[in-house]
């Protein structure tokens, strides 16, 4: 079947002008998840209000969000007649395809192409040819682009073939980079929030909008509105938005998503690559944890001169076990490397983290993903910083048993890592302290019925 669209090689798909509206662009689709009509327009919608007598059709969106771990496929329905452009949403059927497409053979995409097969039924064979879909993938794949682009390339390759005998209108198979994640999740945030019609006020300036924080597998992301002065700055883009401007800094620290900050924490305990049994601080007493040598050395995040003789001749068959050692002091101690930008480059890992000392404090961040799971479980999503830090100290100290009394998830046993690593991030990387920390809403779902407070969900 001959292709309908052709693969779009840009690795970011927010224009090069920083500026861009939310009624000409089609990427905004996926920031909002597919909530908004985008270049068809005014114009076309008059055109079906007229050729339809004042009745205006259905409309879908296909999302696709391959993440490090998982890739999820969702239908979003919505009318077209809604105001601005912008329709009300709801979210039809959803897919999940476990497993980050940047670990799977290109040709063995099947879980993922299945999914969009899947999901496709749902849609009228009338609508499949005007129904948008839009694949975003994230750090899984930045990572993988980072060492082996080739591989990268021929996984997106694979997928355009394959998503256009959906006999829907593919529009973008894209690696998106961190930093438009993060305007994705700004957007999203403050579109389900119900900010984004709500006028700026620069006299003194008053933010009406809330930041976003998002902490997947291999990254995270920070971003949040500015002054109209701030427009500037490198990772600032003008965003107009329901006639409003809204001036958005966005970053993104590869490589310090919870599951790669844990790996690179590993890789740090490490002091001898020929010792295969290492004490890990904040495993619980009585819990071990093993790992390959390629699982823990031939990673993009782990790659650096600290073991060279690694380099030199690798040990392959050989398998590292951690033994946890309930130690909250030491966990901290070794967390807090994972930020030291001093050691980052003294042993030249590719990505070192960026420390924001000067985020504004005079507006609310919505925090979701694993900043909600680990906050969720110490039950502290609404308590103060020092109630945290009791909840964390609490928490580290308890051996393996202890934990399987509180809980029988598998992912028990990294929520000391989780909320030291959380601890430290928020603390040292982004400055909250005990007056700014009720800034701060750790949250699960958004304020609406239709979507959860991920970007693309």
């Amino acid at each position: 079947m001959e292709s309908n669209s052709s693969l779009n090689e840009k690795s970011s798909i927010v224009s090069n002008d920083r500026s861009f509206s939310l009624q000409t662009k089609w990427p905004l689709l996926i920031a909002l998840g597919a909530l908004i009509i985008g270049v068809i327009g005014i114009l076309t919608i008059s055109m079906m209000y007229g050729l339809t007598g004042g009745v205006y059709p259905t409309d879908y969106g296909v999302v696709m969000d391959a993440g490090s771990s998982k890739t999820n496929t969702i239908v979003y329905k919505w009318r077209s007649d809604k105001h601005k452009g912008t329709g009300c949403v709801s979210q039809e059927v959803t897919c999940l395809a476990e497993g980050g497409i940047a670990e799977m053979d290109p040709m063995k995409l099947d879980p993922v192409i299945n999914c969009a097969k899947d999901v496709t039924k749902h849609i009228g064979p009338e609508d499949r040819p005007k129904t948008p879909l839009f694949f975003a993938a994230t750090a899984g794949m930045r990572l993988l682009r980072l060492t082996n682009e080739a591989r990268a390339e021929e996984i997106l390759k694979q997928l355009n073939d394959h998503l256009n005998e959906t006999q829907l209108s593919v529009r973008a198979i894209e690696i998106i980079t961190g930093e438009d994640e993060g305007i994705y999740g700004w957007i999203t945030a403050n579109y389900l929030q119900q900010t984004l019609e709500i006028p700026q006020k620069f006299d003194p300036w008053e933010p009406t909008t809330y930041g976003a924080l998002d902490m997947g597998g291999a990254s995270m992301q920070i971003s949040y509105a500015l002054p109209g002065e701030k427009h500037g700055e490198s990772e600032t883009k003008g965003l107009t938005l329901y006639g409003q401007v809204h001036n958005v800094f966005s970053h993104s620290n590869l490589c310090f998503g919870r599951d790669e900050a844990e790996r690179r924490y590993r890789y740090l305990l490490l002091k001898d690559t020929k010792a295969t049994t290492i004490d890990d601080p904040c495993l619980p007493l009585g819990k071990t944890y093993t790992i390959t040598w390629a699982n823990l050395f031939k990673r993009p995040c782990t790659n650096s001169t600290r073991f060279p003789e690694i380099t030199k001749s690798p040990i392959l068959d050989v398998n590292y076990t951690f033994v946890g050692l309930s130690s909250p002091e030491k966990c901290r101690i070794a967390v807090a490397k994972l930020l030291n930008n001093t050691m980052c480059e003294q042993y030249q890992f590719k990505e070192c983290f960026k420390k924001l000392d000067n985020i504004p404090d005079d507006q609310q961040y919505l925090a979701f993903a694993s900043y909600f799971f680990t906050t969720d479980f110490l039950n502290v999503t609404k308590g103060s910083l020092e109630e945290y830090e009791d909840a964390m100290e609490n928490f580290c100290s308890k051996n393996y048993t202890e934990v399987q009394k509180i809980s029988k998830s598998k992912f028990a046993t990294q929520y000391c890592f989780n909320s030291k690593y959380i601890h430290h991030v928020l603390t040292s990387g982004f400055g909250f302290r005990n007056t700014t920390w009720k800034n701060l809403m750790f949250v699960k779902k958004l304020q609406t019925k239709m979507l959860d407070g991920h970007w693309v969900i």
